[in-house]
């Protein structure tokens, strides 16, 4: 176990729940925060904390302290960084931090399409998205799935990162969720432009790329693809690489601090 890990569970144990414990590990996390990123934390009450990010000018005010995920926002946008008027789809938007970030990224014009088909999961998405008082009104929540096709699948409804379609608990709550294909979606739509795909979709990888063909052909969007799930005893990069190498179209995967691996995809990629 690191050193980071056993400071982190000896407070865990020796520090009573609330604020007092909050500022200590605002100040544990202080002494490792990266280069451009800067934590706080607003009292609301004897409980309850508001955690402000800040990632260079931009600011995310959420429910979740991000001290763990924050790298997250960078390794996402190794590659191509999202910029004004941009179309972004976050797939798998769990309960909303970056999209929330990419929201400010892409300005008044832009948009956000958040395809989370977990309920409870919205819930954490909207209450932290009402926490940001400056954000366009520019997230659209989509409450679907990313397959090869328009139908009807098995979800399990967790709460949680682990919410899925591939794989199941054995205390799962398993649901029916409409699944879509990207290309029927953007066809519905009528997208002109798509730029950015993020996907942390929980081993779904395959089955959504399979289903966006045509978004590639017309659309050249560059992707960044949680692709460290295993399904079938596999890491799903292996197959995300493989998709790309039929379609010829650039792709890279990237491991970032030993266990994070990301495959991008797209003309961004150098």
């Amino acid at each position: 176990m690191s050193l980071k890990k056993k400071v982190k569970k000896t407070l865990s144990y020796i520090v009573p729940k609330g604020y007092a414990k909050e500022r200590i590990k605002l100040f544990f996390y202080g002494l490792f925060q990266k280069k451009g990123i800067s934590f706080e934390i607003i009292k609301k009450s004897k409980d309850k904390v508001i955690y402000k990010t800040t990632f260079g000018k931009t600011t995310l005010l959420t429910n979740e302290a991000l001290y763990p995920i924050a790298d997250d926002f960078n390794y996402y946008q190794h590659f191509y960084k999202t910029k004004e008027n941009d179309i972004v789809v976050d797939a798998g938007a769990n309960f909303g931090h970056i999209a929330i970030f990419l929201s400010k990224q892409v300005g008044a014009n832009g948009k956000v399409y958040c395809f989370e088909p977990d309920k409870f999961n919205v819930e954490r998405l909207n209450s932290n998205r009402q926490l940001n008082t400056d954000l366009f009104d520019n997230i659209l929540i989509e409450d679907l799935l990313l397959w090869n096709e328009n139908i009807l699948v098995d979800f399990e409804e967790a709460g949680t990162v682990g919410s899925s379609a591939v794989w199941f608990s054995d205390n799962a709550n398993v649901v029916k969720k409409q699944a879509v294909t990207l290309d029927s979606w953007a066809e519905k739509l009528k997208l002109s432009q798509l730029n950015f795909i993020k996907m942390d979709i929980e081993g779904a990888e395959i089955e959504a790329l399979d289903g966006c063909v045509e978004v590639i052909k017309q659309f050249k969007p560059n992707f960044a693809i949680a692709s460290y799930h295993i399904v079938n005893g596999a890491p799903t990069y292996i197959k995300v690489e493989e998709f790309f190498r039929k379609m010829n179209y650039p792709y890279k995967t990237v491991t970032f601090r030993g266990n994070e691996i990301i495959t991008f995809a797209g003309l961004g990629i150098a």
